[in-house]
């Protein structure tokens, strides 16, 4: 079915709301004119997409709701991120789409299901796992008895890379699997304290493209693991392509995609929500000139995050936002 098709289904089939004529942000017409209050944004590791793309979205929120306070929580990433969405240390979060279907059905890590909403689908994220280029290793496989920086506790990159190593045939200590930052996993694989560096975000991570200008990198091809992962897991993961360019790899590869959401805690304001929705999807010329690197998403495939349910806030943004395409 086509976004378009879907998504006109979607909001068919959805509870009705009160539509209101969306405007220019600074007007007071807008659904989200008076909102107040603050919004904390979970980020990730310093260097990557989530953190320079997070920080960016957090100065437009100022913008367009200059009532909220708007602030960025660095993390380790997205399960870290739900942990702060459940402690109310965060209003919204950055998460993978495996960790957030976790969240959601309250399978490991999560004790019971956690009932977190979302903001709206994001870009895709790109399993990216590289290595110096004169190292023997050139599958994962290849990666038993190594040591790998295999990303933080309580990140998304933890949870696809040991999904990786078993649909490889590697069982849990064929690896030394380090978890560490992204930052000291580039410095701990410049300096060789590693043979491996993985990490899970969108193209391009600014900390591997310095990594690249300082040493030569080559990237293992994950292409034969997509059919194993998408199999065992419904239908999460899908081939995507690892270009050489960013990072200066001699070749480009196949990896393992991931899509990526934007969560949110079910108490946020429904006018902050809706605000925050606008900012992501109508603020794209600015943002894309502040962080021109970074694909921007698109609002069609936006809506589709189920199993995540929509928060009535973001809802309501996508509802009008369709009428006002009619």
């Amino acid at each position: 079915m086509g976004h378009e098709v879907g998504r006109r289904l979607f909001l068919a089939g959805a509870a009705s709301v009160v539509a209101a004529p969306l405007i220019a942000a600074c007007a007071r017409s807008v659904p989200w004119a008076d909102a107040s209050g603050r919004l904390r944004i979970a980020t990730g590791n310093p260097g990557a997409v989530f953190d320079r793309y997070g920080a960016a979205l957090a100065r437009e929120v100022g913008v367009v709701m200059p009532e909220v306070s708007s602030s960025v929580v660095i993390s380790g990433g997205s399960v870290g991120n739900v942990e702060h969405l459940l402690a109310g240390t965060a209003d919204v979060g950055f998460c993978l789409g495996d960790a957030a279907r976790l969240a959601h059905d309250g399978a490991p890590p999560f004790t019971a299901p956690t009932g977190v909403v979302a903001i709206a689908r994001l870009y895709d994220s790109f399993l990216q796992v590289v290595v110096p280029r004169d190292s023997p290793i050139v599958a994962v496989r290849d990666l038993a008895g190594r040591r790998l920086a295999s990303g933080q506790v309580g990140s998304g990159t933890k949870l696809v890379v040991e999904r990786c190593l078993r649909a490889a045939g590697l069982t849990d200590g064929d690896t030394e699997q380090l978890g560490l930052s992204l930052e000291d996993s580039t410095a701990a694989l410049e300096r060789g304290e590693v043979d491996a560096l993985a990490f899970v975000s969108g193209f391009p991570v600014a900390a591997l493209v310095d990594l690249g200008r300082r040493m030569p990198l080559r990237a293992i091809d994950l292409g034969d693991l997509v059919a194993s992962l998408a199999s065992d897991f419904a239908g999460q993961y899908v081939a995507g392509p690892f270009p050489a360019g960013p990072y200066g790899l001699p070749e480009a590869v196949e990896t393992v995609s991931i899509t990526t959401y934007m969560l949110a805690t079910p108490q946020l304001a429904d006018d902050v929500a809706h605000g925050f929705a606008s900012v992501i999807f109508d603020r794209q010329d600015v943002l894309s000139r502040t962080v021109p690197d970074i694909r921007q998403p698109t609002a069609a495939a936006g809506i589709f995050t189920q199993p995540i349910p929509l928060h009535p806030g973001a809802l309501r943004y996508f509802q009008e936002r369709d009428e006002r395409a009619e």
